[in-house]
């Protein structure tokens, strides 16, 4: 069965643009099959309070698309790329630390192709952080330094380790570090507690995000960020079974 971990950074809440939009495919033993990573423009205006979340300026976003100007520059065009993407690669099941707010950026055709396992709730009882309702949903890096590093953390295959010591450090919160993080504990569940991954079919309301599209009244601006995203994807790729886009090389 081959899995896929997604993510995505966005200019707000469900009903926005989406910025960035990541996937790695892995299958049972933890083998990286293949990876998604792409850059987007939003319709409606850019929302500076969130770039210390994920460090997107509009500079930086045209920066990357330059160097890999993939699809539309609008997520909510380019999504059916993202669905031939894990057609291409036989994906069975979606994993996403926070499900529900992931998914609500894909139109309800896209929601009903894959079923998806949420890694913060079926996480939860594991990490067992405590809240005021017994056990808090874990964080991305709690759930993956409880499955990974902690005592009572889940043995990794062959193929984890090798991805592991192939990519390093990709602690940056952008998404394909963070797909890098949740492949890291997904990869370990699948191997060890895939009775832990309970796929189910999430369908949520979709708002097309607000606002036309016009040219940013800004230029691309290349820095030490954009540099270490795109080493990012060069490491991936550095492991012999990784592909990056819809179709192998």
């Amino acid at each position: 069965m081959n899995i896929a971990a997604f993510d995505l950074e966005t200019n707000g809440y469900p009903g926005t643009s989406v910025l960035s939009a990541s996937s790695i495919v892995f299958d049972e033993a933890g083998r990286l099959l293949a990876f998604f990573n792409r850059f987007y423009l939003p319709t409606e205006p850019f929302n500076r309070w969130l770039v210390r979340v994920h460090g997107l300026t509009l500079e930086r976003l045209l920066a990357l698309r330059a160097r890999r100007p993939d699809g539309s520059p609008y997520f909510v065009e380019d999504w059916p790329d993202l669905m031939a993407f894990w057609d291409h690669w036989n994906v069975e099941g979606l994993v996403i630390h926070n499900a529900r707010f992931d998914m609500a950026f894909l139109p309800e055709v896209a929601q009903l192709l894959l079923p998806c396992w949420c890694s913060m709730r079926g996480l939860t009882e594991f990490c067992a952080l405590p809240g005021r309702n017994r056990f808090k949903p874990p964080r991305l890096s709690e759930a993956v330094d409880a499955v990974c590093c902690g005592p009572r953390a889940l043995s990794a295959t062959e193929d984890i380790q090798r991805a592991e010591e192939a990519v390093g450090d990709a602690a940056a919160h952008v998404s394909l570090s963070d797909c890098f993080q949740l492949y890291r504990a997904a990869a370990r569940v699948a191997a060890n507690r895939p009775d832990w991954m309970d796929f189910k079919t999430i369908t949520l309301p979709f708002h097309t995000p607000k606002g036309r599209p016009h040219p940013p009244s800004t230029s691309p601006r290349e820095d030490g960020f954009t540099v270490g995203l795109l080493d990012l994807e060069r490491r991936l790729l550095s492991l012999g079974a990784a592909r990056q886009g819809v179709i192998e090389d």
